[in-house]
């Protein structure tokens, strides 16, 4: 196996805006490429993703990795 495999590297995630909302009623079964996931209602955000899928991310992992643009995007070329 060559070195390289055994180095970590660094990278910077993308600034991609997405937008998020939270769960309808109690807990909602998503579908996503990985199956059915559920999202749980106080502990969850449903995300919409760039290709429009949906997906599940809990509160606490939504909080350290987005920053919420108050107001949402008034920007007409917006892909959202």
């Amino acid at each position: 196996m060559s070195e390289s495999y055994n180095q970590w590297h660094h990278a910077k995630k993308k600034p991609i805006i997405v937008k998020y909302r939270e769960v309808q009623g109690e807990k909602e079964e998503i579908h996503t490429r990985e199956g059915i996931l559920t999202a749980w209602k106080g502990k969850d955000y449903v995300i919409q993703g760039i290709n429009g899928e949906l997906y599940p991310i809990g509160k606490a992992i939504f909080e350290k990795t987005y920053d919420v643009i108050e107001g949402g995007l008034n920007c007409s070329t917006s892909p959202l």
